[in-house]
């Protein structure tokens, strides 16, 4: 059996990008079991590469850099809030396959359909996302940042009734 022992300095950066509150050295000691010496040795070393930063001096009190990391997006309805990051990663597995279902989308990127549905409706809306001969395609990506600015209820029926009239939308 192979045994992988992870450094001080691996322990204690693990503890940090996990732990979004205030932190000292006795407190990083207690919770990964590493001696306070070889902590208090580390801590200049993540000041400078600014994993963390302290903010009080006296004691020492540490907190995470970017702990609260901000999502940009818009709400749609009922709390949902896009992640433009998330509607790139969509757009990647669209653009890797011919998925006809939504079923199939969610099963490729490992999200619910529910998620799928709404996220193609946003992008769909903002005429990044279309249907051609029943496949979804990625049209362009220059909107995607405008993503659940104004979501078009019911855009993928539209856009399924247009493919089976044989028809897609025009898009400039």
């Amino acid at each position: 059996m192979i045994e992988v022992r992870m450094t001080d300095k691996e322990l204690i950066l693990n503890f940090i990008n996990q732990y979004d509150l205030l932190f000292n050295a006795e407190l990083i000691a207690k919770l990964t079991s590493v001696s306070r010496e070889a902590i208090e040795k580390l801590l200049p070393d993540l000041l400078q590469s600014q994993a963390i930063k302290q903010i009080e001096d006296s004691p020492p009190i540490y907190v995470r850099v970017n702990r609260y990391q901000a999502r940009i997006g818009y709400q749609h309805y009922k709390g949902w809030t896009f992640s433009i990051a998330d509607a790139h990663k969509l757009l990647d597995i669209l653009e890797q396959g011919r998925y006809k279902s939504i079923r199939d989308i969610a099963q490729a990127i490992g999200k619910s359909r529910q998620w799928v549905y709404i996220y193609l409706e946003a992008l769909a809306s903002i005429e990044v996302v279309d249907l051609r001969q029943h496949i979804y395609v990625v049209i362009s990506r220059q909107n995607v940042p405008k993503i659940g600015r104004k979501v078009q209820k019911g855009i993928l029926g539209q856009l399924r009734s247009l493919n089976r009239a044989g028809c897609y939308r025009l898009i400039e």
